[in-house]
């Protein structure tokens, strides 16, 4: 019988069949629009998503027009009915069970539920039905648009569900029977931990422990040599169950689980009838005002609740009510859970983060803590599929409600009895009338009542007595949600910061000028002029008396309304300029590990009375290794910006300008671009009129532009500030900028262009500058197989850099005479320099230079019949380049494991490596990665 009506596949090559027939579907353009349906099947796409799907980049005039001619097309291939227009775009009609993709989530989705039901046999049967849909790369034969964007989301799932299918066949006890699956598994997704940890343990249970043990030793010289980090917890447990002779019960998960919950609240006095709700079904969203007790309540209830999570418990600060900060948003929210789940490579889409969190949250008994949400748009992504989830927040959240079915539960003050319970409890004292109108004069707020409570606890002779006439002093008015809590709130901080120690007041005072989301040690020395002893000695103390928390080891945060306080007192005004010479010092000895000596502000000459204190207390900050700066830049980059942010408004001159100027240089070395952009739009505005100032932060707009891909808007920046050097009459930035104009224009393929620019550097700028002229014109020679004139570049830049002792200019030298030598075909000179190239930027903790170096090394192997030796330097470059985010250097490493697998015969292999690279050069690449990627050849 002849089956009637349209089927769809897009697991696979994009095809349709009707009335039984296949479809000619016609090119890829068509195709992908198609498919951008069938991705969205039985909902409307928009025109600007199927454009977006069918061109790369901006689209041309006339791809409305085009657009519609496709639609017209299919619609003749398909029926009149099948595509509807519907404003503003079209909808395909799907009828159930006729598109594999539908099929495969609701057979994977009916799985889990059988799974979760104990029906493991009917669950496997459904997962492998599933995974029978999948017939190779999804979104064959489309345009790359709508594969760049869609294929990275459908591809992950995947494994996901290969994951679910192994546990459940090793709960049934198939152990023997799925060794081969799993291996091969494994080996196609090789950091997929699961599945390693699944085929560990099906070897143990099945009597080959020491394979089981040589396939675990595998996985961590994998893990260890190519990612550079060490397996997960849960597989280095398993390791230990398997050394042991144990191994996990048959029916315990292999999945990681994230165990975040913070402290609880010492002495967590009532509640009881909140407490008993929250055990009913939710979600739950704990709502009510600032200071009552929200995350307390959370934490505490999900702290004595976490036994009935044995997938894990995720914590989240979304950080809704910062005054400093933007709320989290919800693709970094989804980004930081994943990585709490073990997953390192994710997409950038929001959509496509949400449904890999989905997947890997599915049929998990895990517990969700969304702590202090601002909106339903921040919360609504972040809802597992399973598990529970507890919401807190300010607001109430009513869209949650209606479109998640949560539950919502208010919190108001504590009542009398529970107030005078908490503050017996904490002060270990008999309950009084004096306690009572202690907790009445705070409000009854649980954050009031513990600060009243430790400054009692402080106090050389604690009088709750005296403490309730200060604040019966300025009688409070009576409570409401948006108001008195606030005062009283801010009477109970008053009273507790009059009882401090004057250093201890100081301290409070200045910690208010702290523009970041938290501060440190000696951060806090800075602002008092003192040793960093003494500061860690007074931060603790204002943690003991619930004023600052330490909220992880040696770092410190004020609760928003405490720090709201602290902003309305009088500061010291000496000491804003030393917070901004700590870590203008700070961020100088970062980027002096590097030994990059870029081109920076000239220093002003000394003045009678600088606004920056000449000897501090404490000592200037430093770093014993590149490794350490490095993980400091990682932990204070956002507060980095956010003092540069006042100190560009508020001065102190020129000291401002010299920190944004630091700050460009490390964070564009350190690959922190898109944070740079963030903060140099504004400081470019408040340096108006300030020709140097104005000059340098356009010529680090214009590089981040180049390094995102954004190659016509850097070249914009960068003649903009080619003439704004020229106008501040300063020869050495304008030489500076033609340069980083000339890798602009290279990026571009306007050779000519660039290679006029970076010979303009020559003889004009700083030694740096002229090193890097060298380099760059060393490869700009090399690509025009003018071998001999890039050899006497590059030996210059070789030169300069070892005279002046750069060990960072030393290593860009190494790497690009080696991929000099190595188009000689002089393999051994090639190696030696690519070997010490490789060497210098490991030890200077620049990981992008190593990839490049990675790189070379990986092509002299495949060119010297080692491909093992090739496919482990390309992998380790390639896991580098996407943990760096760094696509041009993804793609060199892409075209070198492609030779290096060609070189193993895998031609399979390398077809598939080299389209992967082909496929990020027409997004991200320069033309000569195009070229090669589109002609990949060996060495």
């Amino acid at each position: 019988m002849v089956e009637r009506g349209a089927r769809y596949r897009v697991l696979g090559p994009v095809t349709a069949h009707l009335d039984g027939e296949p479809v000619r579907l016609g090119g890829p353009k068509q195709r992908a629009v198609l498919a951008a349906l069938l991705l969205n099947a039985n909902r409307v796409v928009s025109e600007e998503q199927l454009i977006a799907a069918a061109w790369v980049g901006e689209p041309p005039t006339s791809a409305r027009g085009r657009l519609q001619v496709r639609v017209w097309e299919l619609r003749k291939l398909l029926g009149r009915d099948a595509i509807v227009r519907r404003s503003p775009g079209y909808l395909i009609r799907v009828e159930p069970g006729r598109l594999d993709l539908q099929v495969f989530t609701d057979e994977v989705a009916a799985a889990r539920a059988d799974l979760a039901g104990g029906g493991l046999d009917e669950g496997v049967a459904r997962l492998r039905a599933a995974l029978a849909l999948w017939e190779g790369p999804v979104l064959g034969g489309v345009a790359e648009a709508l594969v760049d964007r869609e294929a990275g989301s459908l591809e992950e799932r995947l494994p996901a569900v290969l994951e679910d299918l192994f546990d459940a066949e090793l709960r049934a006890g198939r152990h023997a029977a799925v060794i081969d699956e799993l291996r091969r598994a494994g080996e196609e997704h090789p950091f997929r931990e699961r599945l390693q940890a699944a085929l560990i343990l099906a070897l143990h249970r099945s009597g080959r422990t020491s394979e089981a043990l040589a396939a675990y030793a595998g996985t961590r010289r994998r893990f260890t040599e190519e990612l550079g980090i060490e397996p997960g917890r849960t597989l280095q447990d398993l390791h230990v169950q398997v050394l042991r002779g144990d191994g996990p019960a048959p029916d315990e998960p292999t999945a990681a689980r994230p165990a975040q919950l913070p402290h609880d609240v010492p002495a967590f006095t009532g509640r009881a009838a909140e407490l008993s709700r929250l055990d009913e079904p939710g979600p739950w969203v704990v709502t009510g005002p600032a200071g009552v007790g929200k995350t307390a309540l959370a934490v505490h209830w999900a702290r004595g609740a976490r036994d009935r999570f044995p997938d894990g418990q995720l914590y989240l600060d979304l950080r809704g009510f910062d005054a400093d900060h933007e709320p989290v948003p919800p693709a970094a929210a989804l980004a930081q859970l994943l990585r709490s789940l073990g997953h390192r490579r994710l997409p950038s889409d929001v959509d496509e983060l949400a449904a890999l969190y989905r997947t890997a949250l599915a049929d998990r008994r895990a517990l969700v803590l969304l702590d202090n949400a601002r909106d339903a748009d921040q919360v609504l992504p972040l809802l597992p599929p399973s598990g529970v989830v507890l919401v807190t927040s300010r607001h109430r959240l009513g869209d949650v409600a209606v479109r998640a079915g949560a539950r919502t539960l208010s919190l108001g003050v504590l009542p009398a009895g529970d107030s005078r319970a908490l503050l017996s409890t904490v002060l270990r004292l008999p309950a009084s009338t004096c306690l009572d109108e202690l907790a009445d004069l705070c409000g009854h707020l649980p954050l009031a009542l513990r600060i009243a409570a430790a400054n009692l606890q402080t106090a050389p002779e604690p009088h709750v007595t005296a403490l309730v006439a200060e604040l019966r002093a300025d009688p409070l008015a009576g409570l409401t949600v948006d108001g008195a809590d606030e005062s009283a709130l801010t009477r109970a901080f008053d009273v507790s910061y009059q009882a401090l120690p004057a250093p201890q007041q100081r301290l409070f005072r200045l910690l208010g000028l702290v523009p970041g989301a938290d501060f440190t040690p000696p951060v806090a020395a800075a602002l008092l002029d003192t040793p960093v002893p003494e500061a860690t000695r007074l931060l603790n103390r204002l943690a003991a008396a619930h004023l600052v928390e330490q909220h992880t080891p040696g770092r410190y945060r004020f609760h928003d309304l405490v720090r709201d306080h602290a902003r309305t007192l009088t500061p010291d005004p000496a000491a804003w300029p030393r917070l901004v010479s700590y870590h203008l010092t700070a961020t100088d000895a970062v980027d002096r590990h590097f030994s990059r000596r870029p081109l920076r502000l000239p220093e002003p000459p000394p003045q009678p009375t600088s606004s920056l204190p000449t000897s501090p207390s404490s000592p200037p900050p430093s770093f014993p290794s590149a490794s350490s700066a490095v993980a400091w830049l990682a932990a204070e980059h956002r507060n980095l910006t956010a003092v540069l942010r006042q100190a560009a408004i508020r001065g102190p001159y020129p000291e401002a300008w010299h920190l944004a100027d630091v700050i460009r240089s490390v964070f564009l070395h350190r690959g922190l671009r898109a944070e740079w952009l963030e903060v140099a739009f504004p400081v470019l505005e408040a340096a108006r009129g300030v020709p140097r100032v104005e000059a340098l932060v356009l010529r680090g707009i214009g590089a981040a532009c180049v390094h995102l891909g954004r190659r016509d808007e850097a070249i914009g920046h960068l003649e903009a500030a080619l003439a704004a050097h020229r106008d501040a009459d300063w020869p050495e930035g304008e030489a500076a900028t033609a340069n980083s104009l000339g890798i602009a224009l290279l990026a571009a393929g306007r050779f000519t262009e660039a290679r006029a620019m970076f010979t303009r550097t020559l003889g004009a700028g700083t030694r740096t500058d002229e090193m890097m002229a060298h380099n760059n014109l060393g490869f700009v020679h090399r690509l025009l197989d003018r071998l001999d004139t890039a050899e006497t570049h590059l030996d210059l830049a070789l030169a300069l850099a070892v005279e002046d002792d750069s060990r960072w200019g030393e290593a860009v030298a190494r790497v690009n005479l080696g991929q000099l030598f190595l188009a000689r075909g002089d393999l051994v000179t090639a190696r030696s320099h690519a070997t010490a190239a490789c060497a210098l930027h490991r030890d200077l903790g620049n990981p992008y230079g190593e990839a490049s170096a990675l790189v070379v090394l990986s092509r002299l192997d495949a060119a010297e019949g080692d491909p093992t030796a090739a496919s482990t330097h390309a992998e380790h470059a390639l896991a580098v380049a996407r943990r760096e985010h760094n696509r041009e250097t993804e793609i060199n490493a892409l075209i070198a494991l492609g030779h290096a697998r060609a070189a193993a015969g895998d031609t399979a292999a390398a077809a598939t490596h080299h389209r992967d690279a082909l496929t990020l050069a027409h997004h991200w690449g320069t033309p000569w990665q195009l070229t090669e990627a589109q002609h990949p050849h060996p060495a």
